[in-house]
């Protein structure tokens, strides 16, 4: 009796073994019919029986399905997973390690070509959400994959580090621009983009090093020149900065955004004159330029204001030179007025501007114009 029960019970354990089996092929079957949900019903028991557990067939069509529901546009199936592309990738690289894993090896290495492709497609959504950090992660999985089957992907890696500096992971994008110029990339957007997280990350000396390394790549890039102007600003070195605008000038003669970015840098400087003549010259090139005409206006606005505060510092006695500093304020906001009225006709939301018209026309007592401003600023 007691054999009769152990045969039984053998017959049991084999029929439950073909069952699993059984479950992993209709797994198959709905996958071929893009029935996803009842796909990863079947194949997720065939993971745990020691029968299917160690067969490579079964991760690679648990990685099929997965691999589909991270590429379906169907938002319940959708639904079956937070993190596919991974699951995915996790069970096509369990199933290399599996009996019978050659059966299937080209179509893994296949496959994973398209989570990579998975991967970097979230890091552009994310990317477009100003989820910075979370698009890093996505662009540097994209990047660990492509390394996993020998390829460098440079894309990924870059916009890794291009997210990770605008998450403010310096220290993230370091790592990962220094890998792309290891691997022997030297574009003009790669240096200015490693020079700028070595800026933040306070390694001057690197920093300097690096863009002195662009400017005798590309001695025409104009944004390379910027970018040196910029961290010569930055550690007061004045006279450097002065050489640099001074051939930035010539780049091109024809492109307003090289004069703004000039009248920009003369602008910190503290160069009234030379921020006058850059401005201008972006605003005759380009006369809808909003930034160059917001600037230029502004340039006026602070000069009166600075005329204003060194005429308030006079002695009492110094009555006729406060008068003449008064009226040449007042020249200077008259010379801001067009440019600050054209800057709001660009783009009549800007709250600076509005503001800085408010206090042209408070100065110049056009009370209805005061009004008009104020209703803009909801006051």
């Amino acid at each position: 009796m007691k054999r009769i029960i152990l045969l039984f019970f053998l017959a049991g354990m084999f029929v439950y073994a073909q069952g699993q089996s059984a479950k992993r092929t209709t797994a198959f079957n709905y996958l071929k019919n893009g029935k996803l949900d009842k796909a990863l019903e079947n194949i997720e028991p065939t993971l745990t029986h020691e029968k299917t557990m160690n067969e490579a067939k079964t991760w690679f069509y648990r990685g099929n399905i997965y691999l589909q529901i991270g590429l379906t546009e169907n938002p319940e199936y959708k639904k079956l997973s937070d993190n596919p592309f991974q699951v995915a990738l996790e069970s096509y690289k369990k199933a290399l390690t599996l009996e019978g894993a050659n059966e299937f090896k080209l179509d893994i290495l296949q496959n994973m070509n398209v989570i990579a492709e998975g991967f970097y497609t979230q890091g552009v959504s994310k990317f477009n959400e100003q989820n910075y950090l979370g698009a890093a992660h996505e662009f540097d999985r994209a990047a660990m994959v492509k390394s996993e089957l020998g390829v460098f992907d440079t894309a990924a890696t870059f916009n890794a580090g291009l997210c990770a500096e605008f998450g403010q992971d310096y220290q993230l994008a370091l790592n990962k621009y220094k890998a792309v110029y290891e691997a022997g990339q030297r574009t003009p957007q790669l240096m200015i983009s490693l020079t700028n997280v070595e800026t933040r990350l306070g390694d001057t000396a690197a920093a300097f090093n690096t863009i002195a390394e662009a400017r005798k790549l590309y001695p025409e890039d104009f944004n390379v020149l910027i970018t040196e102007t910029n961290l010569y600003l930055a550690k007061n070195m004045t006279e450097k900065a002065l050489e640099n605008l001074e051939v930035a000038k010539n780049f091109d003669q024809t492109n307003p955004s090289i004069f703004f970015a000039v009248g920009a840098s003369y602008d910190r400087l503290g160069n009234f004159a030379k921020a006058e003549e850059a401005y201008k010259k972006a605003v005759e090139l380009k006369p809808n330029y909003f930034d160059a005409v917001y600037n230029l206006g502004a340039l006026y606005v602070n000069k009166a204001a600075a005329v204003l505060d060194a005429a308030n510092q006079l002695p009492l006695e110094k009555e006729k030179e406060y008068e003449a500093m008064k009226v040449q304020a007042e020249e200077f906001l008259a010379k801001a007025l067009p440019y600050l009225e054209k800057a709001h006709e660009l783009d009549p939301n800007d709250r600076n501007t509005i503001i800085s018209l408010k206090e042209i026309y408070t100065r110049q007592n056009k009370l209805d114009k005061v009004k008009e401003m104020n209703e803009k600023l909801g006051m």
